[in-house]
Parts: structure tokens; C-alpha cells; sequence
């Protein structure tokens, strides 16, 4: 059981970076949106962060599930 435990801290790890990343995405896109003028890719953007954001928190709440 601990060697499936550590498998899904890995996973939740790399959830983790990759929700981080759509959120930087995410944020450079409502940027780029707002500089140029695309409400589209400002709202595109807004999503994308949102959900990068909501994955990136649920992944670090379950990587610090045992504090």
C-alpha cells in the first residue's frame, strides 16, 4: 500500500507542475488578450487559469494530506 501511496504522490506532484504551468499560460493569455485587444484569448485565458489553479490546489492539498 505504501508503494501505491508513493506512485499517486508522484502523480499529484506532476499535477501539481503542470497546473502551475496552465496557470502561467493561463495568465500571459488574459495579458496578451488584454495588450491586444482579443476579449477571446483574455477569456480563454480566464479559464485556463482557473482550472490550472484549481488543479494545482488539489494536488498540493493531496501531496500535503498528512499535515
Amino acid at each position: 500500500m505504501k508503494r501505491l501511496s508513493q506512485s499517486l504522490d508522484k502523480v499529484a506532484l506532476n499535477c501539481l507542475m503542470g497546473g502551475l504551468l496552465a496557470l502561467l499560460v493561463g495568465l500571459t493569455a488574459v495579458g496578451g488578450g488584454i495588450w491586444f485587444g482579443g476579449a477571446h484569448y483574455a477569456t480563454l485565458g480566464m479559464a485556463l487559469a482557473a482550472g490550472g489553479l484549481l488543479t494545482a490546489f488539489l494536488s498540493a492539498c493531496w501531496v500535503h494530506r498528512d499535515f
